[in-house]
C-alpha cells in the first residue's frame, strides 16, 4: 500500500512539474505585455531602431513605412528620457487569438517634457502567425496634448505601424 501511495505521489509531482507548475520561464499575457512596453521605452531611450523593428509583426513590417515612422517618432521625443512610470498591461481574447497591449505614462525627458507610450498587438494568433507581434506604437506628448480638448490633441500624437 505504501508503494502505491508513493508511486501516486511521484506521478502527481511529475504531472504538476510538466504542466508548468513552478516554471519560472512562463509569463502570463499581462506579464508579456508589461515586458514589451518596457522594452519599447528602452528602445526610445537608446534610439535603438533595429531592436524596435523586431517587435513588430511580419504583417506590420510589410507596410514599408516602419523605418520612416520610427525615425519620426524618435525625433518627436524632445530630449533624452530620464524617467518613466510603471507599465499598465492589458490582454483580451482566447488563448489562440490573444490580443495584448500596454501603456507607460509619466515618461519625462531631460527637457521636462512628459510623454505616454503605448502599444497594441497580437501576442498569439494561431490562425495567422504573421499577425503576431506589435501592430502599432502610439506616442503622445502629454505636456502639449493634456490641456487640450480631445479633438485638438491629434497633432501631438504620433504612430508607428498600422492603427485605427
Amino acid at each position: 500500500m505504501k508503494k502505491v501511495v508513493l508511486l501516486l505521489m511521484v506521478i502527481m509531482i511529475t504531472v504538476l512539474a510538466s504542466c508548468g507548475y513552478g516554471n519560472d520561464d512562463y509569463k502570463t499575457p499581462d506579464e508579456s505585455a508589461a515586458e514589451m512596453i518596457t522594452d519599447i521605452v528602452v528602445c526610445f531611450e537608446n534610439d535603438d531602431k533595429e531592436t524596435l523593428k523586431t517587435y513588430f509583426s511580419e504583417s506590420a513590417k510589410k507596410n514599408g513605412k516602419l523605418d520612416t515612422e520610427i525615425d519620426e517618432a524618435f525625433e518627436f521625443i524632445d530630449g533624452k528620457i530620464v524617467s518613466y512610470g510603471e507599465p499598465i498591461p492589458g490582454c483580451i481574447g482566447p488563448i489562440e487569438d490573444k490580443a495584448y497591449g500596454a501603456t507607460i505614462s509619466d515618461i519625462i525627458t531631460d527637457k521636462g517634457t512628459e510623454y505616454k507610450i503605448s502599444f497594441s498587438g497580437m501576442e498569439r494568433m494561431d490562425s495567422d502567425p504573421q499577425q503576431e507581434g506589435v501592430t502599432y506604437i502610439k506616442v503622445i506628448n502629454m505636456t502639449l496634448a493634456d490641456p487640450l480638448p480631445n479633438d485638438q490633441k491629434e497633432q501631438y500624437i504620433i504612430y508607428i505601424g498600422e492603427h485605427d
